[in-house]
């Protein structure tokens, strides 16, 4: 299952040439990653007022197609793949019904030591359920 979130592009993410600039890409994806979490149950705040961190350590970004400022956008996130302490999300970023980007992350659970942990029970059963 796709979870879909909407935003708008900023005019202030424009770069001298009016497009999107490209680092506004990451933030896009990372908004709709966060309300992704939250559709299943999982605050990104909590998990950090416990010492849980979710760090990305690995992004990539195919630019397809240039935004513009004040342009309607839709991204879209699936879960990849996973295993117990790692997983890997696929997004699509569309204006109206063209695919513009493509990208993925792979992110992992950390204490506050900053060792891995396992993904939490909550989440993990989310992802093998298969509903996201």
């Amino acid at each position: 299952m796709k979870f879909r979130y909407a935003l708008r592009t900023r005019y202030s993410d424009t770069a001298q040439d009016g497009i999107i600039h490209h680092p506004s890409f990451v933030i896009f994806l990372e908004v709709a990653r966060i309300e992704f979490f939250k559709s299943l149950g999982c605050d990104i705040n909590d998990l950090e007022r416990q010492k849980i961190l979710c760090p990305v350590v690995e992004l990539s970004v195919q630019y397809l197609k240039p935004l513009y400022s004040l342009e309607d956008i839709l991204v879209e996130v699936e879960v990849d793949v996973f295993s117990k302490v790692r997983f890997s999300l696929k997004y699509q970023i569309f204006r109206e019904q063209q695919c513009v980007a493509k990208a993925s992350t792979t992110h992992c659970f950390l204490n506050s030591s900053f060792k891995p942990i396992a993904i939490p029970e909550k989440l993990l059963f989310e992802f093998k359920q298969g509903s996201c």
